[in-house]
């Protein structure tokens, strides 16, 4: 191990972290992230087949990515992460509008790097920034608190940032109120904006990532090349752990579905809104409303986590995820918007609950790695549900139209949650957290 950092510049990692997470998830292109593409010139279908491909994306490379860091340090990650996403952010900002399969091909890329950098920042920002706080500090108890303490404040600047981005991509994007303010100009403008800024905060990213800190927790000496053979290994490795604590695996089970349905329909919202027929410029008001869920969460989450069983409260996250996606089913006015909320929350809750606790039993050596092994199971899931919420719209178009297909695949979604959650409940109970012990 090298040479350990002063506790100033630890406690600098755990800013920048924080600081990272905000501007590296705040684009300002997520309220109309569904009619961009399509503006662009894809189909519905066609969108989400690109979702698909940045899950697969993170399929491929999140573990190895996690081991990567795990074995030559995770600063690297997080650099060669906001590099990505300064790459991907180019990419649209060129892409041909009405372009055909060019069009296609170069948005496909852009969904290939957006899946590479999340993979890469994903277990390694975190992971980075826990040992960074463990070193800091002095006992374990204190560790545990302060982390949660990380993750509320991350968790609240995020939102705050999506305060600000929701409004200011979804007015940007509207070229008709655009133009009644500044006066005419070209509307590919209006549609290529929000990528502009999210290029912008791509390369804040890629600043404040060169002034992270190694800590020398790696498993080969600085300077060596990490082979296949060594990430091969890491990632067996961290299975077999994740295997091994049985009470682990069952939580990342759980999520699997939650974050699943949940964030497929969160992907899908602008389609949503348009489908409940609201204006496109109240897109980003309603996101930065939405944001808000990074302040309610952590209210009621902290104090679950030390009143419950972490079975219990993968739970109620679930039973969250089924209430908003039930009302979000049902509700054909602006009303749509409240339950739309609950989904955002019950994400937010399930992010809250594996960061608390895989962190808290995830040995420093393999944090990376573990952490990216809940990331990629998650994503494989969303993956998965994406391109089957894809086949049913294909299935029904022709008969329903695309907005009804649209809505008879979200009305389906709500009960498919609620059978897997009944399934897990059921096949769960005997899963004890003692069991890695």
């Amino acid at each position: 191990m090298d040479h350990q950092p002063d506790r100033e510049s630890l406690l600098r990692n755990v800013k920048i972290f924080v600081w990272f997470r905000v501007l590296f998830n705040a684009r300002f292109y997520y309220p109309i992230f569904a009619i961009f593409f399509t503006d662009l010139g894809l189909s519905v279908g066609q969108f989400l087949w690109l979702n698909a491909i940045w899950a697969i994306t993170i399929v491929l490379f999140e573990v190895p990515s996690g081991v990567l860091a795990d074995l030559v340090g995770r600063r690297k990650l997080v650099l060669f992460a906001a590099a990505s996403m300064m790459i991907e952010m180019a990419l649209l900002i060129v892409a041909p509008q009405n372009g055909g399969w060019v069009l296609f091909g170069v948005c496909a890329l852009n969904r290939f790097l957006s899946g590479l950098a999340e993979a890469a920042a994903s277990g390694a920002d975190e992971a980075l920034a826990y040992d960074s706080l463990s070193m800091a500090e002095e006992t374990g108890e204190e560790v545990e608190e302060k982390w949660d303490r990380v993750l509320v404040s991350a968790m609240r600047w995020r939102s705050a940032g999506m305060l600000v981005a929701m409004p200011v991509g979804a007015l940007v994007f509207d070229h008709a109120m655009m133009t009644k303010v500044f006066g005419d100009y070209p509307a590919v403008i209006s549609l290529k904006m929000p990528v502009i800024l999210c290029f912008v905060t791509a390369c804040i990213c890629f600043v404040l990532a060169c002034r992270l800190v190694d800590l020398g927790i790696r498993k080969r000496p600085p300077g060596a090349r990490a082979r296949v053979g060594d990430i091969s290994e890491g990632i067996l490795d961290a299975g077999k752990w994740v295997l091994r604590a049985r009470w682990i695996a069952g939580l990342i089970a759980a999520a699997l579905m939650i974050d699943a349905v949940s964030r497929t329909f969160v992907t899908l919202l602008s389609e949503y809104y348009r489908s409940i027929s609201l204006p496109e410029y109240s897109y980003g008001f309603i996101g930065a409303l939405m944001s808000v869920g990074g302040w309610v969460v952590p209210m009621y989450v902290r104090p679950l986590v030390k009143l419950y069983s972490p079975r219990t409260n993968m739970l109620m996250a679930g039973a969250i995820a089924v209430l908003g996606l039930l009302g979000a089913s049902v509700a054909h006015s602006w009303w749509g918007v409240l339950p739309c909320f609950v989904v955002m929350i019950s994400l937010v809750h399930v992010g809250f609950l594996m960061s608390r606790y895989i962190n808290k039993e995830a040995p420093s050596e393999m944090r990376a790695s573990i952490l990216s092994v809940n990331n990629l199971t998650l994503n494989l899931g969303y993956g998965v549900f994406s391109a089957l919420f894809a086949v049913r719209m294909k299935q029904t178009a022709g008969d329903l139209g695309d907005m009804g297909a649209f809505d008879e695949a979200l009305s389906l979604t709500p009960w498919v949650l609620l059978v897997y959650l009944v399934l897990w409940f059921m096949t769960s109970a005997s899963w004890s957290r003692n069991s890695l012990k």
